[in-house]
């Protein structure tokens, strides 16, 4: 064999290893790639499974606040912070999918049952009269409320002069807190209560459709099985 044609068949010997070489690094990348946006994928996912339990965790706490004093908290403080030895909720939990400072956006409702920072169009709930589980008995219409109650007419906990307008941060004074929603403006991959934008998953204590879920006409009173003026420990997460 001449060694033009040997060089020649070397050469290309070469340039199909090269080529090999290549193929192989290309699918590697691909592969790289599709693992690395799984598990980006995986890790959103995770988020807003957290970001449902923990804004979970907040209405519950409204609802046990609530049962137990027969109006709405006024601040987080008043969830977070243990009041005669009691927490409604276990700590205070971040907003996992904003990570710029975890800070949810806190909802109202307004003495008719409006709420208040909501974004979704017309949102409202019902507000039945309640017993507290303290028994202090809810105001008639046109009574004085009870010290300490914040009753207002037929509507316990929600005084006329608790809703104020908004300040810059959201904020309202003396408002009535029923619950939190997301602040960010993102498209999500789970689709939520018919939202699949963050900003628009709320988190919010209904105490007529509990009422009506539960079967009881009101929403006043400990729950079965939990000791005398203390809530019932919050679910485990799995």
């Amino acid at each position: 064999m001449s060694a033009p044609r040997t060089a020649r068949r070397q050469r290309s010997d070469r340039g199909s290893a090269f080529l090999i070489v290549v193929f192989f690094a290309a699918v590697m990348l691909i592969a790289a790639g599709a693992a690395t946006k799984s598990l980006l994928t995986e890790g959103r996912r995770q988020q807003e499974e957290d970001l449902i339990w923990r804004g979970n965790q907040y209405a519950r706490a409204v609802k046990l606040f609530y049962r137990k004093n027969g109006r709405f908290p006024t601040s987080m403080d008043e969830l977070t912070k243990p009041q005669n030895k009691i927490r409604f909720l276990r700590r205070a939990y971040e907003d996992p999918v904003n990570t710029e400072d975890g800070s949810w956006r806190l909802i109202y409702v307004s003495p008719s049952g409006q709420l208040i920072g909501s974004v979704r169009q017309g949102a409202a709930v019902g507000i039945p009269q309640v017993r507290p589980a303290g028994g202090v008995p809810p105001a008639g219409p046109g009574a004085t409320p009870a010290a300490g109650t914040g009753v207002q007419g037929s509507t316990p906990g929600v005084s006329a002069s608790s809703i104020s307008s908004p300040l810059s941060g959201g904020q309202l004074i003396g408002g009535n807190i029923i619950g939190v929603g997301s602040k960010v403006p993102k498209t999500s991959i789970k689709v939520y209560n018919g939202s699949q934008v963050y900003r628009e998953w709320e988190f919010i204590w209904d105490p007529a459709r509990d009422a009506m879920q539960s079967g009881q006409p009101g929403v006043g009173g400990p729950q079965p099985g939990a000791p005398a003026g203390q809530p019932p420990p919050p679910p485990r997460r799995p």
